[in-house]
């Protein structure tokens, strides 16, 4: 036998027998968070108001903390609040609340005593029974926490070396979102989340999670929304103390009544999403097509419409200025004609994005519903969401746009086969 033809057997061998193997090498089980362990109560700033836009980002690598302790200097004009100058007591009071209600680490809960029909059937959709924790909790110990940290603060060991950081769940805040616009304090449907989980977050460092069983991303979205309601008490019962305006009852009432009403507005937004209009152009026809880019490019570009793109994505993207988002992290409205997308790809995805807008970034939704305001502006539209949709998506590939459109935003120049990224 030819040894070269030998060698090469017994590697893809070896290639496919390792994998097989792992498991009994590395142990088939993952471990979970010492019992011991409890959730640390928050110390970094709190970033009540963040500032304003800039022209660059001053955040180095490593440097988030850092970044973060001076939003609340004068020159950069932001506020915030020191959780280190919780008082004692308070202090006490609060740990105690939150260990008592949302458990630990390796025993997650959200525990409410004597929980009325309406809270207990919220917990029961949103699925946080102590099972399920538990098991997402494991998940997320070995695949999420070096990233997003224990607390879900996004400052886990990795987390400051990453570009942009990763989300911080505690605020109660959430990007990408189909959730009902009309939903009061609207959170991500459990849906939402799941995409996330199973597609990852393109031009960022959060990978796809797809290949996990049903239940596994189920488990570890659940335990997703258990950190964020236990840090989204913690900051709104942290803060009125902070701040002096005081509380009215104890510490502990103070987070069983946020847990009531967070538990709401998940539940609502879980149950209620962006239902968009049918697509009203005939598919396939060019016609049609270039007609609702055209719509769409004098939606984006009227500094004083509805939509108003424009005023934030300054030359499509490509000359927008940095600004701080509610975290107190600086993020830069999306350059559009690169074709990333970190909300997704999908045209209903971009639907969600402009008609839900992305709060937390202080990008704001298109309103096109009020029809009295707003008749002069899309009254040649068929659906203007629709059209943004078709022009957003256009965008960065100059010969799918109009030549006067693609002219005036890459320049009669461009030759026929280059691409917007060039």
């Amino acid at each position: 036998m030819n040894p070269a033809v030998s060698f090469a057997r017994k590697v893809r061998v070896f290639a496919l027998v390792v994998p097989c193997l792992l498991p009994w090498l590395s142990g088939c089980e993952l471990d979970p968070y010492p019992a011991e362990l409890t959730y640390p109560l928050r110390s970094d700033p709190i970033v009540t108001s963040p500032p304003g836009s800039t022209r660059w980002d001053t955040t180095a690598p490593g440097q988030f903390e850092i970044h973060i302790a001076h939003l609340s200097d004068p020159e950069i004009g932001g506020k915030t609040l020191d959780p280190a100058k919780l008082p004692d007591k308070e202090r006490s009071q609060l740990a105690a609340a939150l260990n008592e209600i949302f458990g630990t680490p390796a025993a997650p809960t959200v525990y409410l005593k004597d929980a009325d029909q309406q809270l207990t059937d919220a917990l029961t959709e949103l699925k946080l029974d102590k099972e399920t924790l538990a098991k997402g909790s494991i998940l997320y110990r070995r695949h999420c926490m070096h990233c997003h940290g224990v607390t879900g603060d996004g400052r886990g060991p990795t987390g400051p070396w990453v570009n942009p950081t990763p989300r911080d769940y505690r605020q109660g805040l959430f990007k990408f979102m189909s959730t009902d616009v009309h939903v009061t304090n609207r959170k991500p449907r459990r849906a939402d989340l799941r995409r996330t989980l199973e597609r990852g977050i393109e031009g960022t460092s959060m990978p796809s999670f797809g290949l996990f069983e049903e239940a596994e991303k189920e488990a570890l979205v659940s335990y997703v929304i258990h950190l964020s309601l236990r840090g989204e008490c913690e900051r709104y019962t942290m803060e009125p103390i902070l701040d002096g305006s005081g509380l009215e009852g104890s510490v502990r009432d103070k987070v069983v009544e946020l847990l009531g009403d967070f538990l709401q507005a998940w539940a609502k937004s879980d149950a209620k999403g962006i239902e968009p209009g049918a697509y009203p152009y005939k598919e396939g026809d060019p016609d049609h097509l270039q007609a609702s880019i055209r719509r769409g490019f004098k939606l984006f570009t009227d500094p004083r419409g509805s939509a108003s793109c424009i005023n934030c994505h300054v030359d499509f993207g490509r000359q927008a200025p940095f600004r701080y988002d509610k975290w107190g992290t600086l993020v830069r409205p999306a350059n559009l004609t690169t074709g990333v997308y970190r909300g997704g790809r999908r045209p209903i995805d971009i639907y969600w994005r402009i008609r839900g807008g992305i709060d937390p970034s202080q990008m704001p939704r298109a309103d096109f519903d009020d029809q009295t305001a707003n008749k002069e502006q899309w009254r040649d539209h068929a659906d203007p969401y629709w059209d943004l949709v078709n022009f957003v998506q256009a965008l960065p590939y100059p010969q799918m746009l109009p030549e006067d459109i693609r002219n005036s935003i890459y320049g009669s120049r461009r030759t026929k086969t280059e691409h917007a990224q060039r």
